[in-house]
Order: structure tokens, then sequence, then C-alpha cells
């Protein structure tokens, strides 16, 4: 996003929108890790530096719109669908609420699934 009015030029770059798209992303129920097809390993939480390696952004400048590429690991036994929707409808939310950008689309890749010790909506029932 460039901006330009009375007190000077704002620029928004890709980093910072694949960032917030990948905090979004984490908060989804169902996604194990963000997944970047040039990366050796994939990223669990966001305390990694390299959390941003499966989300990328394309900028419309004339529009100040994006769409956003994500790649994600999920758990075993969700409904795929449904999650990737979950996914789409956070990511878009949170970069319209956060940077101000129209978000045109929100691409999602699986790339995998990951058989996990105690299914997270076991382990939240347990807990309540």
């Amino acid at each position: 996003m460039t901006g330009q009015d009375d007190l000077g030029s704002i620029t928004i770059n890709e980093d910072v929108v694949a960032h917030y798209a990948s905090l979004a992303i984490l908060e989804v129920e169902g996604i194990i890790s963000i997944s970047g097809k040039n990366s050796y390993s994939d990223y669990v939480g966001v305390k990694s530096k390299d959390v941003d390696k499966g989300v990328s952004v394309r900028i419309d400048e004339a529009t100040n719109s994006c769409t956003v590429n994500t790649e994600v690991l999920i758990e075993y036994g969700v409904n795929v669908y449904e999650t990737a929707r979950k996914l789409q409808a956070a990511v878009k939310n949170a970069v319209e609420s956060y940077v101000g950008f129209t978000v045109d689309k929100v691409n999602v890749t699986i790339r995998g699934l990951q058989i996990t010790e105690q299914p997270r909506s076991s382990a939240k029932n347990k807990a309540a």
C-alpha cells in the first residue's frame, strides 16, 4: 500500500501483510502449521522468525487490494474444506482490519495432514 497526503507517503511491505495473515492462520482450529515449499521444515507457532514462509502476498497498489497465498498442514480428522474456509475468513478479516487492504482472494494449499497424539478438539472437551 502506498499512500500520499500532506504529511508524506506510507508504504506497507508485502512481508507485513504476510505476517498478519500468518498470525491469523495459526489461530484457526485444525491448522497445525504453516508450511512453505522452499523450507526444509514446517514452522509451528508465531515465535519462529520464519513464520511467513508458507504465506505469499501480491499487492495491487492501484486498487489497494491484495491476494494472499497460503500453504498449511492440517490436523488429521478435521473437515478439510471447512477448515480451509475458516482460514480464508480469518486471513481476510485480519488483513482488512489491521492493514487496510481489500483482500481479493485467499488461496489455500493443504500440503498435508498431521496426526497428533490427542486431537485439539478432544483436548478442549476434556478440559471443560
